[in-house]
């Protein structure tokens, strides 16, 4: 009998807010997400498990991917209002009427003060401020009069994390692919693959889940925010993969990518169909600011620099002052620059004119990768910051896991030595600023150790978490971390600290703790 084939037919559409969790202070906060439509058959739409938070219906967790939601249908213009609610369900806060844009994108930044503490937002859908997404509701509303399309005004649930004015601890902020997750983003085949794979099929680089778990243990429950470049459509996957991995975190933030595409296609038309800027400047000056314009715009779709310097700048925003920041990334890109610039905006080692016109012509490993727009949105970040913190750098570590698709320590500090203006980097490094290149959650938690973040018996942990795992090919063993704990290029390791984890390991392997 030939096997036929299981298809469940979409009957009906749920509107649901996909929302990625936020960290805030006392007296300034903000949330965010999208209005999106997702088909559902019958069955789902009759027993309605639906979680509000992860935006999955239950029993979704483990075969979401990022490719099926690249067909969740943006709502356009909805009409919002966010509550704020406590732990024990006491509202406290009622925002007024929010208009999300075009793609269902919304943002509420909150003024008033809020109690510190873990606290959910509600998104309540209030109406529509789009004929065109009106029209298409009523045409789907009149052919199914049963739909639950119209029926749910609480469309989301999410998360968010009021930090004290005060908060002098830590807060940590990740890379994901090749810091947290084992991605092979270098080959064709490796990033279409990661359209189709489920949070079950998502690898871990070794150790790194329980580090993130020993981090929050170790640093009075600092809150942890993920950055990746990943487009949004990552999101519900994402979440339900670090859910998989215990992890707790305040924060996910993804690239919007179709955005990039229109802001890129509006401008790069804009600018070469203007026929006054080329009265004006001449055809060739024009013609050359649009091919670098383009040439820009276009690497920014895949570049990071841009991107996650205008996230770390925009998040410093709603940080209390004091707060300290542990940044972790990796060598395949370009984080090590980034966290780099970051700290020297912070410090106001360079500001104004001269920052926005730096980012302007920067061109970093080959890369023409921020935009004359970037810079000024980055300019403004910058001076934001500087206004509500003064120059300060709020960066205590920034970790760079060492792969071999990137440079070693000694390049990447070469390579940013160059790319900076003069002086800027040999003042960071006056002032206890820059990075740590090491190898992965072994070198991270020995780094994090020697400074104190966490207990021996803590990276003892980590490390045993490691062990059977594959890492380069070879299966994680006590010879393997043995072998790489003698030769973990960590600077100002101390040899008694490096030999008494090497004599626990010893003994625990010994004993068969492992």
């Amino acid at each position: 009998m030939a096997e036929t084939k299981n298809t469940t037919p979409i009957t009906d559409f749920k509107r649901i807010a996909v929302c990625g969790g936020t960290l805030g202070r006392e007296r300034r906060s903000y949330v965010r997400g999208q209005i999106v439509d997702i088909g559902i058959p019958d069955f789902m739409k009759a027993e309605g498990l639906w979680d509000l938070v992860t935006g999955l219906f239950s029993g979704e967790e483990q075969k979401i991917t990022p490719f099926i939601d690249f067909y969740l249908a943006p709502v356009r213009k909805p009409i919002l209002r966010i509550e704020v609610y406590t732990g024990d369900q006491k509202k406290i806060y009622t925002s007024g009427k929010i208009k999300a844009d075009d793609d269902g994108f919304f943002s509420c930044e909150i003024r008033d003060k809020l109690p510190t503490g873990n606290h959910k937002f509600h998104v309540i859908l209030e109406g529509l401020d789009s004929f065109r997404q009106y029209s298409k509701d009523l045409a789907h509303l009149n052919s199914r009069q049963d739909s639950i399309l119209g029926k749910t005004t609480l469309v989301g649930i999410g998360n968010l994390r009021i930090l004290p004015e005060s908060y002098a601890g830590k807060i940590v902020t990740s890379d994901i692919d090749l810091t947290y997750l084992a991605t092979d983003i270098h080959s064709n085949k490796g990033k279409i693959s990661t359209l189709f794979e489920n949070p079950s099929q998502k690898r871990a680089l070794p150790g790194m889940p329980e580090l993130y778990r020993q981090l929050r243990k170790g640093l009075d429950n600092a809150p942890l925010a993920f950055i990746s470049a990943s487009p949004h459509f990552f999101r519900r996957t994402m979440l339900a993969t670090i859910a998989n991995h215990n992890i707790e975190i305040e924060s996910l933030h993804l690239k919007y990518l179709e955005g990039t595409i229109k802001g890129v296609v509006d401008k790069v038309v804009g600018t070469v169909f203007n026929p006054v800027q080329f009265l004006e400047t001449g055809i060739r000056p024009a013609w050359s600011r649009a091919k670098k314009f383009f040439g820009a715009s276009i690497q920014s779709l895949f570049d990071q620099m841009s991107y996650k310097l205008s996230i770390l700048l925009y998040d410093r925003v709603y940080l209390p002052t004091e707060g300290q920041e542990i940044l972790l990334g990796d060598n395949t890109e370009s984080d090590f620059m980034i966290f780099t610039l970051y700290q020297a905006i912070c410090s106001g080692m360079i500001e104004g004119d001269a920052l926005e016109n730096y980012l302007y012509s920067l061109n970093f490993l080959g890369r023409d990768a921020i935009t004359r727009d970037a810079a000024k949105r980055i300019r403004k970040l910058a001076e934001e910051n500087i206004r509500i913190h003064g120059k300060k750098n709020p960066v205590c570590l920034a970790l760079i896991n060492r792969t071999e698709k990137g440079p070693n320590d000694r390049e990447m500090k070469e390579l940013v030595r160059k790319a900076l203006p003069e002086k800027i980097w040999e003042n960071l490094l006056a002032s206890g600023g820059g990075f740590y290149g090491t190898e992965g959650a072994l070198g991270m938690g020995v780094i994090l150790k020697h400074y104190g973040f966490i207990e021996l018996i803590q990276l003892f942990d980590i490390a045993k978490e490691m062990v059977g795992n594959a890492l380069d090919g070879k299966v994680i063993d006590d010879q393997f971390l043995l072998g790489q704990l003698a030769t973990l290029s960590v600077p100002d390791f101390a040899d008694v600290d490096r030999k008494e984890f090497a004599d626990l390991l010893q003994r625990a392997f010994g004993k068969g703790e492992i």
